[in-house]
């Protein structure tokens, strides 16, 4: 076999992978914080689903994986759509249903991403409301855990509507979780809130060893790519893939956060 030839197998074997399975390994990434002022809870973070009408068993498979991991609390970052396109994407109605058999015992939390917002976003709202999910929209929500308060903050998308923080965080008085889908809120928001929960960067989708992503979709660049940002940034590497329709080295991932 010559050089070219080699290259080429080498090629096809990535292409393989990185369209046909890494797509579908579904890691579950375990964080433990140890917070003084936030209620004993475990929180289950989902987000840039990005499903097609084919998608149903990869969203059962999540819905298991999430439900495996005991929660108390679900929150999900939006992007719950295929790009702009309706006629490939997989009834909203069909995924609020399935996201409600979600185990929780303190409520499902949502913002919705710009995908979502793109196509349609009042239905996708309604879809979700329906099944009595929550849509965190510039607002918050008191939870009351052991007696003790956690404040569920959402802001709208940052690319496609008119997002107001202040908002979001008013009569908050405790400790506080804010749920963004894109990250690049952080610097307005560091030293308001606790934690901020995001995706929208997908981690890359493809990460070269070494290097890591090639492209992130955030103003601030590779700096929020993926992982903890700045202690109280987490960016998830998201459920789904958008635009190029492979991930190298970036798993799919949900992740399980307990506070102690």
């Amino acid at each position: 076999m010559t050089i070219k030839q080699t290259a080429l197998v080498l090629i096809f074997i990535l292409l393989f992978y990185s369209i046909l399975i890494e797509p579908n390994i579904i890691k579950v990434k375990k964080l433990h914080f140890n917070m003084e002022n936030m209620p004993k809870a475990k929180i289950v973070f989902v987000t840039d689903f990005h499903l097609s009408k084919l998608s149903k068993g990869r969203l059962e498979r999540i819905i298991e994986k999430v439900n495996n991991e005991n929660p108390d609390i679900i929150i999900s970052g939006g992007d719950y759509v295929i790009n702009h396109n309706a006629k490939i994407s997989m009834k909203m109605e069909d995924v609020a249903e399935m996201l409600s058999k979600m185990k929780n015992r303190y409520g499902i939390y949502s913002v919705l991403g710009n995908h979502d917002y793109f196509q349609d976003g009042k239905y996708i709202k309604s879809s979700l409301k329906n099944q009595n999910i929550k849509i965190l929209e510039n607002s918050n929500e008191k939870i009351e855990i052991d007696g003790k308060p956690l404040y569920i903050a959402g802001i709208s998308d940052m690319q496609t509507t008119i997002i107001d923080l202040d908002k979001a965080l008013k009569n908050t008085q405790g400790p506080t979780i804010l749920v963004s889908h894109s990250p690049d809120i952080a610097p307005f928001a560091r030293g308001k809130v606790d934690i901020i929960l995001s995706g929208h960067t997908h981690g890359g989708q493809i990460r070269i060893p070494f290097y890591g992503a090639v492209i992130v979709p955030s103003k601030y660049g590779k700096r929020y790519e993926g992982g903890f940002v700045e202690d109280i940034v987490y960016v998830s590497k998201g459920l789904g893939t958008s635009i190029l329709k492979l991930r190298f080295n970036c798993a799919p991932e949900i992740t399980a956060i307990e506070f102690n």
